[in-house]
């Protein structure tokens, strides 16, 4: 993926449809399609952002990014709406260029450093209970939590796919695998499982425990495990 031109609107980062189909490998026909055919998952102002009238004319002034003169109507497509558009699409293409684009593009939180961390223990900064707080809301889960997670997560698509012997575990065991972290670092907003926030330990093992592929990913289960009674 190339570099994206940086795009906002009221200091929020977005990407306006075109640079969704370039960063996805896709066309602009299809971002179009696949937001006409689930409008109803999309909330304005959350998802995305419609301009038209002043609002589009003022948007255009600024120069940002090139738009048409003959477009009536500009939507901005926010982090949380580029995720519906790669869950639309499914592809591992899109899939790896949203988590780029989380890491890389939209502005991440904002941690605090091991310097900082160390001046607050000593009591060296102002509103240090205010930082305190800061630090807690940002700490992330310790080595024990994360072996709890990992095996939590292990458990539950093994049994998804049908237990280590089935031919779906044989088959498409990672690309499964690789669904559920990725909805799991999506649904907890992070780069990394292991990055999941301590505050939040126990809602993400929950959320590992209840955790369901796509409807997609169960019919290529169903498949793999028909054909290993067939051959029975």
């Amino acid at each position: 993926m190339e570099e994206l031109k940086i795009v906002e609107y009221n200091n929020i980062r977005v990407l306006t449809t075109q640079q969704v189909a370039e960063a996805y490998q896709t066309s602009t026909d299809t971002v179009k399609k696949n937001f006409s055919r689930n409008k109803d998952r999309y909330t304005e102002g959350k998802h995305y952002i419609c301009l038209n009238g002043e609002e589009l004319k003022d948007f255009k002034a600024k120069g940002q990014i090139f738009t048409s003169p003959n477009v009536n109507t500009l939507y901005l497509w926010t982090q949380k709406g580029c995720l519906l558009h790669a869950k639309s699409l499914n592809t591992d293409i899109a899939w790896e260029v949203y988590d780029r684009l989380v890491d890389n593009y939209f502005a991440p939180v904002k941690q605090l450093s091991q310097a900082d961390m160390m001046r607050i223990q000593l009591g060296m900064i102002d509103n240090h209970e205010d930082r305190i707080t800061n630090l807690e809301n940002n700490m992330t889960i310790d080595y024990g939590q994360q072996r709890v997670l990992e095996d939590t997560v292990n458990k539950t698509v093994i049994d998804v796919l049908g237990g280590k012997g089935s031919y779906a575990y044989e088959e498409i065991g990672r690309k499964v695998f690789a669904e559920c972290n990725r909805d799991l670092k999506h649904y907890f907003n992070v780069n990394a499982r292991n990055n999941v926030p301590k505050k939040r330990f126990d809602e993400a093992v929950e959320y590992a425990k209840n955790w369901k592929p796509c409807t997609n990913t169960m019919m290529l289960i169903c498949n793999y495990n028909a054909q290993q009674r067939l051959a029975v």
